[in-house]
C-alpha cells in the first residue's frame, strides 16, 4: 500500500518559500528495504546507510526492525561484502550493539543534539558500540547569528580515540548557510573537510558533495591558480556593525556518560500486534534455570 502513494518532496525552507525541484517534488517512488538493497547492490556506489530510529518503540508494538534489516541484509549477501560498505546509523546504542555480530559492517552513533565536547569516559562508552560519531553541524561548528566564530573540540576528541566522526546534515539553500560561507555550499563542505577534519559528510545533495572532491580545485594542497578555501572563522564578524550580532546563546554542553543512553530493547509483548515480524521473547523458564531465548540488543 505504501509503494503506491506519490511521494511529494519538500525542503526544510519551504514556509519561506524555497521549494526544492518543484519539477520533479513527485518524482519517483517509495521503495521497500530488500529493492533498495537490491538497487545498490547492482550500483557502483561504494557503500550504504542504513538509519534505524525508534527501534525500542517499534519493539513494544511487535516489529523487530532490528532482526528485519539484519535479515534483509543477510539474505542481500550484504554480511559477506566486500566491494560495498554498509553504515548502520541509530542513537539508540543497543541498536548498534545489536550489529557487533556483522563486524564488517561500521556502526554510527547519532547524536542528534548540539555539544561542544565530549568526555572521556564518554568515549569509552562509545567505543563499546560504535566505530563512529554522527555529529550534527553546529556541534563541529559554531556558528553564532549566522557568523562562523570558531571550531568545537568534540571533532579532535573523538579522532584522537580512533572514533570516525561525520558531519551533517548539509543542504544547499543559502538560508542554511552561515554568512562566512558565501552562500556557497561548497565552501562549506571544504571547511568541513580541511578545518574541521570530518571523516565523512551527511548531505541532502550528494552530487554537490561529489562534484567538488572531483575537482582538482578542492585540494587545497595543490599549488592552483584557484582553490575553493574553507571558510575562516572571525572574518566577517570583525567586520560586522557593532549589534549584528544576537545575544550569545548558552554554551551547548559536554556530552557525559549519562547521555549515552544503554538500555537495552524492551521485550516485545507476548500477543504482538503485528504477526510479519518475530518479537524478541521474554525470558524463558527451563527447569530451575531461567534462560533468554530472546536475543536481546544488548552485548552479549
Amino acid at each position: 500500500e505504501i509503494q503506491t502513494l506519490k511521494p511529494n518532496l519538500i525542503g526544510p525552507f519551504a514556509a519561506a518559500g524555497m521549494d526544492r525541484n518543484p519539477v520533479a517534488k513527485n518524482a519517483g517512488k517509495f521503495m521497500t528495504l530488500a529493492g533498495f538493497l537490491d538497487y545498490a547492490k547492482a550500483s557502483n556506489i561504494s557503500g550504504i546507510l542504513i538509519g534505524i530510529e525508534h527501534a525500542a518503540y517499534l519493539a513494544t508494538r511487535g516489529l523487530d526492525v532490528v532482526d528485519a534489516v539484519s535479515n534483509a541484509l543477510i539474505k542481500s549477501g550484504y554480511d559477506k561484502e566486500t566491494k560495498q560498505q554498509v553504515f548502520i546509523q541509530s542513537e539508540d546504542p543497543p541498536v548498534l550493539s545489536a550489529f557487533k555480530k556483522f563486524p564488517k559492517f561500521n556502526r554510527v552513533f547519532e547524536i542528534e543534539f548540539d555539544i561542544r565536547d565530549v568526555s572521556k569516559p564518554s568515549v569509552v562508552e562509545i567505543k563499546e558500540f560504535a566505530n563512529a560519531v554522527k555529529l550534527r553541524r553546529s556541534s563541529a561548528a559554531q556558528v553564532d547569528g549566522f557568523y562562523l566564530t570558531g571550531f568545537n573540540a568534540v571533532v579532535e576528541r573523538l579522532r584522537d580515540a580512533d572514533i570516525q566522526v561525520h558531519v551533517g546534515v548539509l543542504k544547499n539553500e543559502f538560508m542554511s548557510l552561515a554568512f562566512d560561507y558565501w552562500a556557497d555550499p561548497m565552501v562549506e563542505i571544504a571547511t568541513d573537510t580541511w578545518s574541521v577534519l570530518a571523516d565523512g559528510l551527511v548531505t541532502e545533495f550528494p552530487s554537490t558533495a561529489a562534484a567538488y572532491f572531483r575537482s582538482p580545485c578542492s585540494d587545497i594542497k595543490r599549488n592552483m591558480s584557484y582553490t575553493i578555501k574553507p571558510g575562516e572563522p572571525g572574518a566577517l564578524v570583525d567586520m560586522a556593525a557593532y549589534g549584528a550580532l544576537p545575544p550569545a546563546p548558552p554554551p551547548a554542553p559536554v556530552l557525559e556518560p549519562a547521555d549515552v543512553h544503554r538500555q537495552p530493547l524492551p521485550l516485545c509483548p507476548t500477543e504482538p500486534m503485528f504477526r510479519t515480524f518475530r518479537c524478541r521473547l521474554p525470558p524463558k523458564e527451563t527447569g530451575k534455570n531461567a534462560e533468554y531465548t530472546a536475543n536481546l540488543a544488548a552485548d552479549g
